[in-house]
């Protein structure tokens, strides 16, 4: 994007927008768009968020259900489409496994642990929803704590799963 100073815009959405859409292809944005869309919603929806036609959203979204990536769910007036939370998982997983050795997935799972026994005790609760139910509204440390701990406790899980397929290969390659 060049950015021109000068250059005066109605709407800075719109702006962006349309650099989105000259610097990504129609099914870069539906991909996109569908990666992040968690509950069932029309393909009008999700064309309009794209910037797309429906019919090649349509087409799109077949496709990426054939191969598993999305999920259609018939609501009886129409097909409702959502990402595959488990090949989403999946993705995020072989990305860590395919960016990092299993020695410093070992070393960042460690650190995650000591991220999480520090709060747990700093804080003396069990869970982040305990450490949300004892907090003021405007405890911003205790908050920040409690926004650290969800990040570090779902970043402990994939980075279990990315070891687990470490030792998968040990077993079956």
């Amino acid at each position: 994007m060049n950015f021109d100073p000068t250059e005066k815009y109605d709407d800075v959405n719109e702006a962006a927008v349309s650099d989105w859409k000259d610097e990504t292809t129609t099914r870069e944005r539906i991909k996109v768009v569908i990666t992040r869309t968690t509950e069932p919603t029309p393909a009008s929806e999700i064309a309009e968020k794209a910037r797309a036609s429906q019919p090649v959203v349509r087409d799109e979204l077949k496709e990426l259900t054939d191969i598993g990536l999305v999920e259609t769910i018939d609501s009886g007036q129409g097909a409702l489409y959502k990402r595959n939370d488990q090949m989403y998982i999946y993705q995020q997983v072989l990305e860590l496994h395919d960016a990092y050795s299993e020695a410093e997935l070992v070393e960042t799972l460690q650190d995650l642990k000591q991220t999480v026994n520090e709060i747990r005790t700093k804080h003396d609760v069990e869970s982040p929803a305990e450490l949300a139910q004892q907090l003021d509204p405007d405890d911003h440390d205790g908050w920040e704590d409690h926004k650290t701990w969800q990040t570090a406790q779902k970043n402990l899980y994939l980075a279990k799963a990315a070891i687990s397929f470490y030792d998968a290969e040990k077993v079956v390659v």
